[in-house]
């Protein structure tokens, strides 16, 4: 698949998550984001219930919302294209039929979050976009629909646009790509030596390193055993092969220091030397990120024909419905898009 290419001439794409979460209420408060001269908005819902939506982004807007059942893009797809050909321009394409209640997953919530994420791709594969925003599913509740091999957005977006890809954490301060993401902790090991060994991932590394929010800055990167191996003592995989990962990525020009004790890389005073931190494995580099990062960082998949964000979040079952899910992060990765931060 081509390059990630900018274009900020086509819409912004929104998948609305898992119907029960987060996700639907999280878009209300994207009204206040809109600009007639920015991109048009195309959104991909999960729920019928899109009411309270269309007239926030009505109001702020001063413009009609186009709105299309899922059953009617294929006979008036040339009507949603002219929708999309200009600036500012609101469509929603909805799902009809059976409502989930907030706080309530199931089957059903997870076949809707997963179909808007489809039709958002097959839209994006035949028209393109300026980049996509996902809100929040549950990987076992679309699992639980019938829907197989699903393991995230990362994992579907890869293989549906053949691309190699990476997660970044990316934060305003600080960011965080993990080297392996969602594997058992027995499997970090072996997973981590494919992963530092495969030559494309210094080259998405480089990739964003020449980014406008990376260009000129240090990466650090942790080792996997504590104190990072205390030479073999307490591990050998430094040795083995992260030690000359490192090397490669100075080879190619890139300032990086490590493998660090990880224990005491977060710490404020040496985290503020590094603008990315290559953790080995999920939690390593996770747990610290929106410890301190909080609302403000976002999910972001690197190596895509486009970029994808989301919230750094879940789906938050639990809040859905009640009014007080904060909306920062999921407004941060509308913004990064706008922004051409990455």
């Amino acid at each position: 698949m081509d390059q990630e290419q900018k274009r900020p001439d086509l819409p912004v794409i929104f998948s609305a998550g898992d119907p029960a979460g987060v996700g639907p209420e999280l878009l209300h408060h994207l009204a206040q984001e809109y600009s007639a001269s920015g991109p048009s908005w195309l959104i991909f819902h999960s729920t019928p219930q899109t009411e309270k939506l269309v007239t926030l982004l009505e109001t702020a807007s001063g413009r009609d919302v186009l709105r299309l059942s899922y059953e009617q893009t294929d006979e008036r797809m040339d009507t949603l294209q002219r929708a999309m050909a200009g600036p500012g321009q609101l469509a929603i394409v909805e799902p009809s039929g059976e409502v989930v209640k907030p706080g309530q997953p199931g089957a059903l919530s997870g076949k809707l979050a997963f179909h808007a994420l489809k039709s958002a791709c097959d839209w994006i594969e035949k028209n393109g976009c300026a980049g996509l925003v996902t809100a929040p599913l549950s990987k076992a509740h679309v699992d639980l629909a019938g829907i197989p091999g699903f393991t995230g957005h990362t994992g579907y977006l890869a293989h549906r646009f053949r691309s190699r890809v990476v997660m970044l954490m990316h934060g305003q301060k600080f960011s965080v790509l993990p080297l392996t993401v969602h594997i058992p902790l027995k499997e970090v090991s072996s997973q981590l030596r494919m992963a530092v060994e495969d030559p494309s991932l210094i080259g998405q590394i480089e990739s964003i390193m020449q980014r406008p929010a990376y260009r000129g800055k240090r990466i650090a990167l942790c080792g996997l055993n504590p104190h990072s191996g205390e030479d073999g003592l307490l591990g050998t995989e430094e040795k083995e092969y992260l030690d000359a990962f490192s090397h490669r990525l100075k080879e190619r020009g890139l300032d990086i220091e490590g493998p660090l004790s990880a224990d005491g890389l977060f710490t404020a005073d040496v985290r503020s030397r590094y603008r990315l931190i290559l953790a080995c494995y999920h939690d390593q580099g996770l747990i610290p990120f929106k410890s301190l990062e909080g609302m403000q960082g976002i999910n972001a998949t690197v190596g895509l024909p486009f970029l994808r964000t989301s919230p750094d979040h879940g789906t938050a079952f639990a809040l859905a419905g009640k009014g007080i899910a904060k909306p920062d992060s999921m407004l941060q990765s509308y913004r990064t898009i706008l922004m051409g931060e990455l």
